[in-house]
């Protein structure tokens, strides 16, 4: 948009104050012609000749390119930051390191939010059924948080004369029950207080989300232009809090784990079976994940390539989510790319970059429905439910036989890693489409600054929030 001012027409000046309504024309280009878009005035003051200005002077009802920018940097950057829960590091790891590990998942959590998600719900699935693998066995006291902190490398076995590595939920859990070691003498509080969330840092994001989403309602609201930038911000910022949600039970930036002595030695442990990461693979990989399965897969070096691992990988997709886990995913990867094509009708700079943007977001939204919808089929076979949905259709007296041996199944059956993956027809599968998805992505990231250059003139009017109280 340009601004072409028109010089007004009567100016009425005041000894102590003058006051001018300037008045600034918005001219942009429709689908078929050039069209006059809104008209708005600004008061501009003048002071008097002794430089005082008398009476109240309100603000401006207009904001700049600069507020638009900060406001929507600001708020991913802060929820990105304060969000992230990432597992406990190697020891020995320095300072740099650390920040530059934290700085890469940021980078995730922006250009692939929905990734961190499944990771996380993933995680949860984990903890949950960590907490009633503990209890069928007695252990009443294993908690949420404390399976959390298991599976982030919390708790680390020393082997008698060996080095030691860090131990997941699982892999605890058959060391207690096989006499190895002796159950942790850890409450919830001790957890916690190695936990560095900041309540501070927290109440200020929880105020800059709520604000870029009241903001961008009131826009919609008042029939105001939301920018492609400050779409984006929104679905990383939905696709965040639901990551938080997840991780609810998770501590944070946790940086010395609780080391676990045992006399037994590594091939006592293993039972002098072959491993890859720790002794205990044989229980339960730390896996599969991009650094331990996809990396040597694709023939590229492993890092870090010291044996035993010292450190659970942040890229570990533990097991599938299931239950409720699913389901959180499943609605917030679907509003999280939906939220894109809630800009079909944005006026962008041009044409092109109008068809690109419903193009990109289309492809998000079908490749994450897609993926769903084949999610839910074999999910639905595992369960036997088009079994059931054929036997209540054409044979009912069967239908209670088949879900009594069903439930008595799923009773025994007990939710595994997926270590095998990736599959070599699996892997050249997915690429392709996620390259697809990948660069759509990429291209919403970077048309969001670029119609930056040309915005809508409604795009720099503040909402005027009055409209929203009762009034007669």
């Amino acid at each position: 948009m340009r601004l072409q001012p028109i010089t007004p027409a009567d100016i009425n000046q005041q000894h102590n104050k003058a006051r001018m309504s300037c008045w600034f024309r918005f001219s942009g280009a429709d689908n078929n012609a050039t069209r006059n878009a809104t008209i708005i005035s600004m008061d501009v003051l003048i002071t008097s000749p002794n430089g005082r200005i008398t009476g109240w002077v309100s603000q401006p009802s207009y904001r700049g390119s600069y507020d638009i920018l900060w406001t929507c940097l600001v708020t991913i950057f802060i929820c990105t930051y304060s969000l992230l829960c990432l597992n406990v590091p190697p020891p020995g790891d320095s300072f740099y390191r650390i920040v530059r590990r934290r700085i890469k998942w940021m980078m995730i959590a922006i250009l692939a939010p929905e990734i961190v998600l499944t990771f996380a719900a993933g995680q949860w699935s984990r903890a949950r059924h960590s907490v009633e693998a503990f209890r069928k066995v007695g252990f009443k006291e294993w908690t949420m948080r404390m399976a959390f902190f298991a599976d982030m490398g919390g708790f680390v076995l020393k082997p008698k004369e060996s080095e030691s590595f860090p131990l997941n939920a699982k892999q605890l859990h058959w060391l207690i029950i096989h006499k190895h070691v002796e159950m942790p003498n850890i409450r919830n509080e001790e957890i916690w207080d190695k936990s560095k969330q900041d309540r501070l840092a927290r109440a200020i994001t929880s105020f800059q989300v709520g604000y870029l989403i009241i903001q961008c309602i009131g826009r919609a609201v008042t029939h105001l232009t939301i920018t492609a930038l400050e779409l984006n911000a929104l679905a990383i910022v939905v696709c965040s809090l639901m990551t938080s949600f997840a991780w609810l039970h998770k501590p944070s930036d946790v940086r010395t784990p609780i080391i676990l002595q045992t006399d037994a030695n590594l091939s006592e442990l293993s039972g002098h079976r072959e491993w890859r990461l720790t002794p205990l693979d044989f229980v339960d990989e730390n896996g599969p994940g991009w650094s331990v399965n996809v990396q040597p897969f694709m023939r590229m070096p492993v890092i870090p390539p010291e044996r035993p691992i010292q450190a659970i990988p942040n890229d570990r997709f533990p097991m599938n989510p299931y239950g409720i886990q699913e389901y959180c995913v499943c609605f917030a990867t679907l509003v999280f790319t939906g939220i894109h094509v809630a800009g079909w009708n944005f006026t962008f700079p041009s044409r092109i970059e109008s068809i690109l943007w419903r193009i990109s977001s289309l492809i998000l939204l079908s490749v994450t429905a897609a993926f769903w919808i084949l999610e839910t089929m074999a999910s639905w076979k595992r369960l036997g439910r088009w079994t059931w949905i054929y036997l209540r259709l054409t044979d009912r007296r069967r239908l209670v036989d088949f879900e009594k041996a069903k439930a008595d199944e799923l009773s025994r059956e007990e939710p595994r890693p997926l270590t095998s993956l990736p599959l070599p027809w699996e892997f050249w599968t997915i690429a392709p489409v996620a390259l697809l998805y990948g660069v759509s992505r990429l291209y919403l990231l970077v048309e969001a600054f670029l119609e930056l250059r040309n915005l809508n003139g409604t795009a720099f009017l503040n909402v005027d929030w009055t409209y929203f109280l009762p009034h007669i």
